[in-house]
C-alpha cells in the first residue's frame, strides 16, 4: 500500500518536471538547489548538473548584474515580477517573463527563493493563436506619445494622430481591409474619423479615471473609405505600472444596424398604412353611426309628409314629427363631432348623469326601429344607483348599437324576440347591460367580435362593436361578450365610478 506522503512527494516531482517553464530554488547565496526537468529543454544539461552552480553561471556577469536591483528586493521579502532576456541553448537568449518568490524561516528571516521563468516567444504564440483564432476583430494601441500630448492640452485629432498601432489580429485586417505588416507602427488616424473623435476622447477618459474597460458604439473607416459600425469595447492593461495601452475588440454592427434602419423604414410604412386604415375606419364609423338618425329622420319626415297630405292635415302630428326629426338631426350632429373628437383623442363633453336617464332615453330613441324588426324591449334600473361622470351622447351611442344589434340579430326567429336592458351597480361603478334570447354567438367568435371591420351580419360593416368598445375604454371602463340566461347574446359594459374630483 503506498503511503499518502509518499504518492504526494513522487506525483508532486512529476507535476514540477513537466510544467512548460524553468521552475527552481536558489539560496541566499544564490546558489541553485534545485531544478525541475523543463532546464533540460532550456539549457541542454540534466537538472542534477545544474545544482551547486551559481546565478551567475547560468546568467553570465552582465546579465547577473542586471538582476541586482530585483535579488535586493526579494531578500527583502517582496516577491518580484519582471521581463527580461535569459542565455538559451547554443548561446542564443531568449525573452522572458520571470517571477522571484521569496522562501521565509519560521522565525521570518530570509532564506532563498523560487524562481519561475516562462517562454514570453511561447506565451505570444499561444496568445497570438487566441488572439487571431477569435471571431472578434482585436486592436492594440499605444497611447503613451497621445497621452503627453494629452497633457499639453492639444486636440483629439493630434493625440488620435500620435496613437499608434501597435498589433491587430487576422479578424480586424479582414475587417478593415489591412495588410498587417504594412499598418504595424502606423497611426490609426485614417481609421478614425472625424465624426467618432467624441468616442476616442471618452475612451481616453475612461483610462485616465482608472476605469478598467469602455464600451460604445462609434463608427471607424475601412482601408476603401466606407464606414463600419461597430460596437467596441476598450481594455486598459496595465504595463510596469503605466496605462498606456488599449486594447479594442471590435464587433461588425453595419449589417445588424442597416436592417434596424430597414425595419424602421417598414414600421413607418405600416404607421402610415394603419393611419390611413384609421381613416377609413373613421369615416366608416360616423356612416355607420350616423345610418340610424338619418333613417329616424327618413321615417319622421315621411310620417310629416303622411299627415299633410290628408284631407285636413293633423298640423299637431306634423309638429311632433318635425320635432323628432329636428332632433334625430341634432343626434347625427354630435355623433359625428363626438366620433371626430374620439378618433383625434379630443375631449368630449363629460357630465355627471344618471344611468338610469341614459337607458331610459337610449330605449326611447330605438324603440320604433325595435318594434319595427319585431322584438320588444324591456328595460331594467336598479334602485339608488350612482351618478356616473360620461359623455351623454356616447354612451347612449354604445346602448343604442347593442340594442339595434340585438334587434337585427334575432329578426325572423320563431320565438318572441326578447330584448332586456339594465343597469346595475357594481364594486367597480354601474354595469349597463343588453342581452337578448336569440340564437347566440358562436364561442370561436367571442374574441373576434370587437374588431374593426368584423361583422357577423350579411350586410353590417363591423364597425358598431368596434366603436362601442372603444367609446367604453375612453371613459375608464370595460366591455365583453358571453351567453345570456335564455342562451341568447348578453353585452356588458361598465363604467368606473366617478373619482374626487
Amino acid at each position: 500500500m503506498v503511503k499518502a506522503a509518499d504518492w504526494s512527494r513522487g506525483n508532486l516531482q512529476t507535476i514540477i518536471d513537466v510544467i512548460p517553464a524553468l521552475l527552481s530554488y536558489f539560496d541566499a547565496g544564490h546558489v541553485c538547489r534545485f531544478a525541475n526537468d523543463y532546464h533540460r529543454f532550456w539549457y541542454g544539461r540534466p537538472p542534477q548538473e545544474l545544482v551547486g552552480l551559481h546565478m551567475r553561471d547560468f546568467l553570465g556577469h552582465e546579465g547577473y548584474a542586471q538582476r541586482a536591483a530585483h535579488l535586493e528586493r526579494v531578500a527583502k521579502g517582496e516577491e518580484v515580477a519582471f521581463d527580461a532576456r535569459v542565455p538559451y541553448l547554443n548561446g542564443t537568449v531568449r525573452d522572458a517573463s520571470i517571477r522571484y518568490v521569496p522562501r521565509m524561516t519560521e522565525s521570518g528571516d530570509y532564506d532563498g527563493f523560487y524562481v519561475l521563468v516562462f517562454d514570453t516567444a511561447i506565451l505570444q504564440h499561444r496568445f497570438h493563436s487566441v488572439f487571431d483564432g477569435t471571431a472578434l476583430a482585436f486592436w492594440e494601441l499605444d497611447l503613451s506619445i497621445g497621452m503627453k500630448l494629452r497633457e499639453e492640452g492639444r486636440s483629439v485629432r493630434e493625440v488620435i494622430r500620435a496613437t499608434r498601432i501597435v498589433d491587430l489580429n487576422v479578424k480586424a485586417t479582414t475587417l478593415f481591409g489591412l495588410n498587417r505588416g504594412q499598418v504595424l507602427g502606423a497611426s490609426i488616424a485614417d481609421r478614425w474619423p472625424v465624426v467618432s473623435e467624441a468616442t476616442f476622447e471618452a475612451a481616453v477618459k475612461a483610462l485616465e479615471d482608472g476605469a478598467p474597460s469602455f464600451e460604445t458604439e462609434t463608427i471607424l473607416r475601412r482601408s476603401d473609405g466606407t464606414l463600419l459600425d461597430v460596437l467596441v469595447n476598450c481594455a486598459f492593461p496595465q504595463t510596469g505600472g503605466v496605462r498606456t495601452t488599449m486594447v479594442l475588440g471590435m464587433v461588425d454592427l453595419t449589417e445588424r444596424n442597416a436592417r434596424e434602419a430597414a425595419l424602421s423604414q417598414l414600421q413607418n410604412e405600416v404607421a402610415h398604412a394603419s393611419r390611413i386604415a384609421t381613416l377609413g375606419e373613421l369615416a366608416a364609423s360616423i356612416a355607420h353611426e350616423v345610418n340610424q338618425p338619418l333613417g329616424a329622420i327618413v321615417n319622421n319626415g315621411n310620417a310629416a309628409m303622411r299627415w299633410l297630405s290628408r284631407p285636413e292635415p293633423a298640423l299637431g302630428e306634423v309638429r311632433h314629427s318635425i320635432e323628432l326629426l329636428v332632433s334625430e338631426a341634432k343626434r347625427a350632429s354630435d355623433i359625428i363631432r363626438r366620433t371626430r373628437a374620439l378618433a383625434t383623442k379630443g375631449t368630449t363633453d363629460r357630465a355627471y348623469v344618471e344611468p338610469a336617464v341614459l337607458i331610459e332615453e337610449a330605449a326611447a330613441l330605438v324603440s320604433r326601429q325595435v318594434a319595427s324588426l319585431g322584438a320588444n324591449l324591456r328595460i331594467h334600473v336598479a334602485r339608488n344607483l350612482p351618478s356616473i361622470k360620461a359623455d351623454r351622447v356616447q354612451i347612449q351611442q354604445v346602448l343604442v348599437n347593442l340594442m339595434i344589434n340585438a334587434a337585427q340579430a334575432m329578426e325572423g326567429q320563431d320565438r318572441p324576440a326578447e330584448i332586456r336592458a339594465s343597469a346595475t351597480a357594481t364594486p367597480e361603478g354601474v354595469a349597463f347591460a343588453v342581452e337578448d334570447n336569440g340564437a347566440g354567438i358562436p364561442p370561436e367568435r367571442l374574441d373576434q367580435l370587437f374588431n374593426a371591420f368584423y361583422t357577423t351580419k350579411a350586410a353590417g360593416m363591423g364597425i358598431g362593436l368596434s366603436v362601442s368598445k372603444t367609446i367604453v375604454e375612453a371613459h375608464g371602463g370595460t366591455i365583453c361578450a358571453g351567453f345570456g340566461s335564455d342562451g341568447g347574446a348578453r353585452f356588458v359594459f361598465i363604467i368606473p365610478s366617478p373619482k374626487d374630483d
